[in-house]
């Protein structure tokens, strides 16, 4: 790494020495990053020549770009404001800088999404963003309205919430019709994007009653109700939907081996296709499922799945790992399995997860895992280059860590409001020790140091 940024003798706010510097699509590299006013300002091998304010020894651990978690749901496990403060701590606790938290009702979000970016500014100690749910026309042709208003410019379609499913969560019921109608408007605004649902619930709903039918009850039915096909069925036709319309789409929470086959089928003659999975699909099977605690959708499959999504992510089919996060009590998982609450916690354990169990066993090189935890969603959210980058003029946005560091975890440690971890006593291997945000320590060795209010609300633009 070459001298690159400032020559004249300046006091930078921080320097990171000796550290490791993981930079996406690149590679591991040695040197120092000189931070002021936010923002990075000078990457150097050497910065003895330059006056700080305060110097960071990274004593050779590796630097990450800041985590940028796609995938969360704040104010649906607990209220909105109680969440933009305890889930924010809980993000920051696993390296991460930057949330993109989903939010959905059935009535117009103009009256309250100010309210949304209020309570977020207020609390929060990390920055973030929003993704719209989209369940109505009216919601459709308001599109470009939160776009140039609110700075949203990804939106969320829940296919699998029809009928009783959908009231049960709060969901207007969505229908085909509605997501090609989107698609047509999405497609005329670059850099706007459908984050979908996947999952045929009508099959399921036969499914399921067949099982119902049988007296089936147990943690695993859930997985039984739900096989992969009902997933890959709906991934090939939100594909062929976006490739009619010519609109680029997003699948959110990725969960088997099928649908990743459709995925990479498709691609062949349509290119503008983004997939994100999550850590339980990666590590968890049908066979993990001894409780109600592991209730998601779509649901966890096998081994055979995890293996596949691995291979994923290590080739590139994968673009993005979110954690799909919810900050449910173990209270709201009890009953049957067809009555629990579905969702898990997961913000503060995805890196080590990724870490632990994609570059220490699998050997996924350190740069992909920034890739598919920081860069992609930066590019794919229209974050980059404010955000997901480490380079000259991008916010000050960085994460350690100490690749050896070993944990066995409690959802004590995760500072989530969640009372249950799916990885408690796991003991994983490789955990942040510093977060910054905009040149701002607000997590050290696990402790969160970050004062709430100090996150802002990004506005994303399309580019």
């Amino acid at each position: 790494m070459s001298n690159i940024g400032l020559e004249e003798r300046m006091e930078l706010d921080y320097i990171i020495k000796n550290g490791k510097f993981v930079i996406p699509r690149e590679g591991v590299t040695a040197g120092c990053i000189g931070i002021k006013d936010e923002k990075i300002m000078m990457i150097s091998k050497n910065l003895d020549f330059m006056a700080s304010k305060e110097v960071i020894e990274a004593k050779g651990k590796y630097v990450f770009p800041g985590i940028i978690e796609p995938h969360v749901h704040f104010g649906l496990g607990s209220k909105l404001d109680e969440d933009f403060l305890t889930e924010t701590r809980s993000a920051a606790t696993g390296g991460v800088s930057t949330v993109i938290t989903y939010y959905r009702q059935i009535e117009p979000y103009e009256k309250i999404f100010d309210e949304i970016k209020r309570l977020g500014e207020e609390r929060s100690c990390i920055d973030f963003s929003i993704h719209l749910g989209i369940s109505s026309e009216e919601h459709i042709r308001s599109v470009p309205k939160y776009i140039d208003d609110f700075g949203v410019t990804s939106f969320k379609f829940l296919m699998a919430y029809k009928g009783e499913d959908a009231k049960k969560m709060g969901s207007a019921e969505m229908t085909d019709g509605l997501l090609y109608d989107a698609l047509l408007i999405l497609k005329e605004r670059r850099g706007a994007l459908p984050c979908v649902h996947a999952e045929n619930i009508e099959l399921i709903w036969n499914i399921r009653r067949r099982l119902m039918d049988q007296g089936r009850s147990d943690p695993a039915a859930w997985s039984d109700s739900r096989p992969d096909f009902t997933e890959s069925e709906y991934v090939r036709r939100a594909l062929f939907l976006a490739e009619l319309t010519g609109c680029p789409i997003y699948i959110v929470h990725l969960g088997s081996k099928k649908a990743l086959e459709e995925v990479r089928s498709f691609r062949k003659h349509y290119s503008k296709v983004f997939i994100e999975t999550c850590p339980p699909y990666l590590t968890h099977t049908k066979e993990s499922m001894t409780d109600n605690l592991l209730k998601i959708a779509p649901p966890v499959h096998s081994r055979e799945d995890n293996d596949a999504l691995w291979d994923g992510i290590k080739d590139g089919s994968i673009q993005t790992v979110g954690s799909d996060h919810l900050a449910l009590k173990r209270k709201g998982k009890g009953g049957s399995i067809w009555d629990a609450s579905m969702g898990v916690s997961g913000v503060a354990t995805l890196l080590p997860v990724l870490l632990s169990e994609g570059f220490h066993k699998r050997g996924i090189p350190l740069e992909r895992i920034a890739e598919v935890t920081s860069y992609n969603a930066a590019k794919i959210f229209n974050l980059y280059p404010q955000k997901g980058s480490i380079q000259i003029g991008s916010d000050a946005d960085l994460t350690i860590v100490d690749l050896e560091k070993e944990k066995t975890v409690t959802h004590n440690m995760l500072n989530s409001s969640s009372d249950f971890s799916i990885y408690e006593n796991w003991h994983l291997k490789g955990w942040p020790i510093l977060t910054m945000v905009r040149g701002n320590v607000v997590m050290k060795d696990g402790e969160v140091v970050g004062k709430k209010g100090f996150g802002k609300y990004i506005r994303r633009n399309p580019v």
